[in-house]
């Protein structure tokens, strides 16, 4: 088995965190609820994603700090996928909403990778 070989295989994680502006923390409740049915209603869009987890933090540095976690079983399945998911028009319109409720300075997207 070859470096790349153990790259290809072995999950990725896709790490966004946020918080949400304070002026449209009642707003974020309705887009989560039409992100999950949208979700649901489309698993076509979906398949291959292996989990989709949504944490928010209460204590601690920043309190209020959602952590999106999608994972993939690897990175080539990851762009193909993602670029599914978001090419479809419906998710555009959640992805451009979900944006105007967020704070810009918090967002971050990060690729994480299982060590051990």
């Amino acid at each position: 088995m070859g470096e790349n070989d153990f790259v290809v295989r072995m999950s990725v994680f896709i790490v966004e965190t946020y918080v949400v502006r304070a002026e449209k923390r009642e707003e974020y409740e309705p887009a989560l609820k039409e992100f999950l049915e949208f979700k649901e209603k489309h698993k076509d869009l979906f398949a291959g994603l292996i989990s989709w987890k949504l944490y928010k933090q209460d204590f601690g540095a920043v309190g209020g700090m959602y952590i999106e976690i999608w994972e993939y079983e690897n990175i080539v399945e990851m762009d193909r996928i993602s670029k599914r998911i978001f090419s479809a028009e419906g998710m555009k319109k959640i992805q451009k909403g979900f944006h105007e409720l967020v704070e810009p300075a918090t967002f971050s997207t990060n690729l994480w990778t299982q060590v051990a």
